[in-house]
């Protein structure tokens, strides 16, 4: 194994030359390609791929200018100032966007502060768009014509749909912007519905946050570009929507404090939003934060605590009831992000970070005794940090579980890592060099961090897994840039957060290197390639400062910021072709099967045994094979089939499914019991799991109490397991229904004064306050006219704010994003919301 990680580093002869542009880069495209990414993360095939196009490559400046390359970034052309003396436009003139149609990846809109162009066959030619100084533009994934986009528009404070965050009007175009028509006013978003594969949603649907003429905010839609509209939800402040789920940030009732969440299937022509009840018993709900929905599973961050807003708590959902996945996932209060990773190349795996829980208690403790805000903010942003450690789930959120620290460093020394020591991952709260994977390399997982008891921010190294993240790999030292490609066949790193003329790749998944001298020292802020990852080309942008003179100030500094375009073009470092993909485990094969398991090494997940085919890791040859998976069989149910019901959940490294509080009871006796009623065991089967026999951990037939009259255990949950409870009792507890039974009274007991003691001290109580009523009432009184003072005071009524202070007020209150970041009613209403 030490042998195996020794890295070899061997210059290739070809120098990789360095395009200089304007600026940094700020967008990257692909036109043409096989698949497109939209800006909120959908991935749309394309039906019309043309390999030929794939390597036409649009890049924008952060000041404007765009660039094209026909050849994957050998040479490019300045599109902006081709554009200047083509059409004859001013020589300052530049674009505020570059955008991609996702119903066709060869049209490329691109939006200036004058004039605005469209092309549709790849920047071969342009003509003009008329944007009608729009802005907001959300493109139809079905219908490249067919286009929204928002305009500021003034009103009357004295109207009652004049609110903040609503002053926009909504317009369409249905002929790729050549004619635009206002449709709707007052909108706070719009958008067209994803729902795009099902037949009875037309393609032209819209989605509407708006309020109309008696202030009252809604979500509605829209069939026929609003001509006519239907509410979905009232008291709404907005929406957000999946293929599969549309969900709804709605006011609180009277007992939440924050907002509440309400989530509806799509049922085609009809929505049902039904409230999200959450399985704790706090009900201050001030962030939510939808991380990934998944073949109808829903996987949802929850901030229950407004001063500890970067601790939330990760529920999940078939579609009916959630439950509790992971406490303590980190979470930025700068961005909203959760360090929160699906593992593209694996099914059911995510990878997370959690804070401390014993460190998140101490600090909720702390809280308490700390008068000061300033120390209260420092408390909360600064000691936990260091007490963040990473999971890992490969069952869809079932269980989690430590990583496992790599055997070997990066030199192929021992590492001596034992006891509660594991690998911790940086997540997306605090790099760019996120937890990556991709679906055509299987298996493969990347990721920069240290190992240790928690997560060190100060000593960071690389690591890969290539088997799903059970055992990894210390492959360099440092953090890096990486990009896979070649179906995982290459892998190419660089670092980052430093200056640096080398880039490094890999043929082995990182058990050999190869360094890629550059013809210039920059600062690497990302490579990347296809986004099929299946080719051999990359591209590595950067930027270099033109000069260091210290007396600059800040926006000089940026000005004098370079952009940096290299091509890295690996498909002539093979020597040959992989073979034998027929035959696969052969010793002549560079193929291999693989099959993915559980933490407990079975090799069934999810109720099947499946296996894949994919390239031996030693084999270095070009890989023109995508990956392919093959179902052996299915598999009895085991322990690991099932989740933890309602009410229920594990510790970090697996376990038995505990009550979250003593006394719970998931399912008990209905009020009316005839018969038998079915009772929770604290399990449910995971969603989609296939398994069939074997274990049976879901609800059992329990026979009803043999008294009519029972009582309703009071569920009552807490975000705090009580891990100290036993077992065994719990289940005697859970069984034992309180009966309430009448005993007769006999008819010749004797006369005990005792008996009539309660009548007796009731009767002088209320002699005592008969005597001094008076003294009573007029302390009541007095007391009530206070509270009434203190309740009606406002501040403002006494101390009127003044025009900056109402203008501050109503700038933070703009800030607070829709999901992911609180807000208070207060701020709202002082701000007009």
């Amino acid at each position: 194994m030490i042998q195996l990680l020794c890295l070899s580093f061997l210059f290739l002869s070809l120098t990789q030359s360095a395009y200089i542009i304007d600026s940094a880069v700020d967008q990257v495209f692909w036109c043409g390609g096989s698949i497109i990414v939209t800006p909120d993360d959908d991935v749309v095939e394309q039906k019309n791929e043309a390999q030929q196009h794939r390597k036409i490559l649009f890049v924008l400046s952060n000041k404007g200018f765009a660039y094209r390359s026909t050849d994957y970034g050998q040479k490019w052309e300045n599109v902006t100032q081709i554009l200047i003396e083509q059409q004859k436009l001013d020589s300052n003139y530049k674009f505020k966007d570059v955008m991609q149609s996702p119903a066709d990846s060869f049209t490329m809109y691109f939006i200036g502060y004058n004039q605005s162009f469209i092309s549709q066959d790849c920047g071969r030619t342009y003509k003009t768009f008329n944007d009608n100084r729009l802005y907001g533009f959300r493109f139809n994934k079905l219908n490249k014509d067919q286009i929204l986009a928002f305009q500021e528009k003034k009103c009357n404070k004295t109207d009652k749909s004049c609110k903040e965050q609503y002053k926009r009007e909504l317009w369409v175009t249905k002929n790729g912007g050549q004619i635009w028509q206002p449709v709707f006013d007052h909108v706070r978003d719009a958008a067209w519905d994803k729902l795009i594969h099902y037949e009875m949603v037309p393609d032209m649907r819209i989605i509407v946050s708006h309020v109309d003429t008696q202030g009252e905010l809604k979500v509605s839609y829209s069939d026929d570009f609003f001509k006519t509209i239907k509410q979905i939800e009232k008291d709404c402040f907005g929406f957000y929507q999946t293929p599969t789920y549309l969900f709804l940030l709605v006011r609180p009732d009277q007992y939440s404090v924050g907002y509440d969440l309400k989530m509806s299937p799509h049922l085609g022509e009809t929505y049902f939003p039904q409230e999200i009840v959450l399985p704790i018993d706090d009900q201050s709900k001030h962030t939510f934060t939808v991380l990934d929905v998944t073949d109808s599973i829903v996987y949802m961050s929850v901030a229950h605590g407004e001063e500890l807003s970067k601790v939330t708590n990760i529920y999940m959902s078939d579609g009916n009831e959630f439950t509790v996945s992971l406490l303590g996932n980190v979470r930025s209060q700068d961005t909203g992000h959760c360090d929160f990773e699906k593992i593209k190349s694996m099914k059911g795996v995510y990878i997370a970070n959690i804070f401390d829980y014993d460190e998140i208690e101490k600090t909720k403790q702390r809280r308490k005794r700390i008068n000061s805000e300033r120390e209260m903010k420092l408390q909360n942003s600064d000691r936990l940090d260091q007490y963040k450690k990473s999971v890992i789930t490969f069952d869809l959120g079932a269980e989690w579980h430590s990583l496992k620290a790599p055997k070997y460093s990066y030199q192929g020394q021992p590492l001596n890592c034992n006891g509660d020591c594991s690998l911790h991952l940086k997540g997306r709260t605090e790099t760019t060099s996120l937890i990556y994977s991709s679906e055509q390399a299987v298996g493969i997982i990347i990721g920069t961090g240290n190992t240790g008891l928690y997560l060190d921010s100060q000593e960071t190294n690389t690591y890969l897994s290539r088997d799903g993240g059970h055992n990894w790999y210390e492959i360099l030292n440092g953090t890096h840039i990486y990009e896979i490609g070649d179906h995982g066949g290459l892998i190419v790193f660089a670092e980052s957060e430093s200056y640096t003329n080398v880039a490094k790749f890999t043929q082995d998944e990182g058990l050999t290197f190869q360094d890629i001298k550059l013809n210039i020292t920059l600062d690497i802020d990302n490579i990347v390639t296809e986004p099929s990852n299946e080719e051999q080309k990359f591209l590595i942008y950067g930027r270099i400062k033109q000069t260091d003179n210290p007396q600059e100030d800040f926006w000089n500094k940026y000005d004098s910021i370079i952009g940096v375009l290299i091509p890295i073009d690996l498909s002539n470092v093979y020597q040959r072709v992989c073979k034998g993909s027929d035959n696969p485990d052969d010793p002549n094969s560079d193929y291999e099967y693989w099959s993915p398991q559980n933490y407990q090494q079975q090799k069934c997940l999810f109720g099947q045994k499946v296996k894949y085919q994919r390239k031996k890791r030693e084999a270095k040859c070009k890989n023109p094979e995508i990956v392919k998976k093959l179902l052996v069989e299915k598999c009895p149910c085991t322990a690991e089939d099932w989740e933890c019901d309602l009410g229920f959940m594990r510790k970090i490294d697996g376990g038995e499914c505990i009550p979250m509080t003593y006394g719970f009871s998931s399912s008990p006796p209905p009020i009316k019991c005839t018969g038998t009623y079915m009772k929770s065991q604290g399990y449910r089967k995971i969603p989609g799991d296939e398994c069939e026999g074997g274990v049976y951990l879901g609800p059992i037939e329990q026979e009803c109490p043999t008294e009519k009259t029972n009582i309703q255990i009071n569920q009552i949950i807490t975000d705090k397991p009580i891990i100290k409870n036993d077992q065994k009792n719990q289940d005697k507890f859970d069984s034992q229904t309180p009966i309430f039974q009448t005993q007769p009274i006999s008819s010749n007991k004797s006369f005990q004064i005792l008996d009539y003691a309660d009548y007796i001290i009731i009767s002088i109580i209320v002699l005592i306050l008969f005597y001094f009523r008076n003294s009573i009432f007029y302390i009541v009184k007095q007391i009530f006219a206070a509270s009434q003072v203190n309740t009606n005071r406002k501040k403002r009524s006494y101390y009127p704010p003044t025009e900056e202070e109402m203008q501050e007020k109503k700038q933070k209150a703009a800030k607070k994003r829709l999901f992911g970041i609180q807000s208070t009613k207060d701020e709202d209403e002082e701000a007009g919301l």
